[in-house]
């Protein structure tokens, strides 16, 4: 089963929906069933509703949101088919959890979708870790490192 991450920055504001859309749509074509978003920050709120929207002409995708932590602030919950909790992130302290929930969709994963821009912060980090792991990489961006 085809899986597709989406990594990327909490601030989008100039990426295009419609790249996005048509991004998911080609994974779709090649088999992606499954799409993994960690609900923080607005890519992540964006690809989720991007799919659920999709959901409609193609009922056959699963919405997937992967939860770093218990208390995890969910912002619409009714968009996602699935909601993930590994116990094997109840080990970590929160903060720690987040980057080892990265990994967990990144392990689980063929493609990933990213809006990386900048080489800080822990999307940055998951998206270095997906390019080791040898995802097949859409980035929406120009980026590249």
């Amino acid at each position: 089963m085809k899986s597709v991450v989406f990594i990327g920055h909490n601030e989008c504001y100039s990426m295009s929906t419609d790249d996005l859309n048509k991004a998911i749509i080609e994974c779709i074509k090649k088999g992606a069933i499954e799409f993994f978003s960690g609900g923080q920050g607005g890519f992540d709120r964006t690809s989720a509703t991007a799919v659920y929207n999709l959901k409609k002409d193609f009922p056959h995708i699963k919405n997937i949101l992967v939860i770093p932590y218990l208390s995890f602030n969910i912002f619409s919950e009714e968009i996602f088919d699935e909601i993930i909790f590994s116990d094997v992130f109840e080990k970590y302290h929160y903060k720690v959890a987040i980057p080892q929930r990265n990994k967990y969709m990144v392990n689980h994963s063929d493609t990933a979708i990213c809006y990386i821009n900048h080489n800080w912060g822990n999307a940055a980090k998951t998206f270095k870790y997906a390019k080791k792991k040898n995802l097949n990489i859409i980035n929406l961006t120009e980026y590249s490192e």
